[in-house]
């Protein structure tokens, strides 16, 4: 069963997210938190959750502080920030922090259906210019090439620990076994990896991966 958890101190906000979760997977368990600390709490005593929809700016929040913390406490946990925010910086900001996607509370509902779904499949989501605040014709950038030290090294410890096992040849399916974590999870953990070391396969990925340890050895 599809395990989501939705943390919004609006209580309208939680019910319309719980209606897109539940436009996606009729089946899907929602559980609902309206602050960091909320959070906090069950996922230390919860870690079957497969995805995390957080408001940036819930009470306890502290702008990035509560993804960072929340990230360090679950790594393993796909999160996506909703937010009545929606400049690029700000989007690009929780995306370098290992947001799994970043939806504005201004789309329409069926957008906000389709991002979800978008990230419970297990992609990312990242609105485009046309849907972010003074962004003009400047859609958002991933990070300007860099050394592949620099890029890996971005990575939080579990995307980490998947990409060394696609170096490994291993499947989605071997590395949820291994990790002990649902294929919702490690195809978010791939697409995250994907996204930071700025590449669009899973080969370019294990290619960073070895020019990173050829440059060491």
């Amino acid at each position: 069963m599809l395990k989501v958890l939705i943390a919004d101190d609006h209580p309208l906000f939680r019910e319309a997210l719980q209606g897109a979760v539940a436009a996606v997977r009729a089946d899907a368990l929602v559980v609902e938190a309206a602050s960091l600390d909320g959070v906090l709490d069950l996922v230390r005593d919860d870690d079957d959750f497969d995805l995390a929809l957080l408001d940036l700016r819930m009470p306890g929040m502290d702008g990035l502080e509560g993804l960072v913390t929340l990230r360090k406490v679950r790594p393993d946990l796909p999160v996506v920030i909703v937010s009545a925010l929606a400049d690029p910086d700000t989007v690009s900001r929780c995306m370098a922090c290992g947001a799994a996607g970043y939806i504005p509370k201004s789309l329409g509902r069926e957008r906000i259906r389709a991002a979800v779904e978008d990230v419970l499949a297990g992609g990312i989501y990242v609105p485009d210019a046309a849907h972010l605040d003074g962004a003009g014709e400047t859609a958002l950038r991933s990070p300007a090439p860099d050394e592949p030290f620099t890029r890996i090294a971005s990575l939080t410890p579990q995307q980490r620990r998947v990409l060394d096992l696609m170096g490994e040849g291993r499947l989605n399916k071997e590395i949820c076994h291994i990790l002990g974590v649902s294929e919702t999870t490690v195809k978010a953990h791939v697409s995250a990896v994907l996204h930071k070391l700025g590449v669009a396969s899973r080969t370019q990925a294990v290619l960073a991966l070895r020019r990173m340890t050829d440059l060491r050895g």
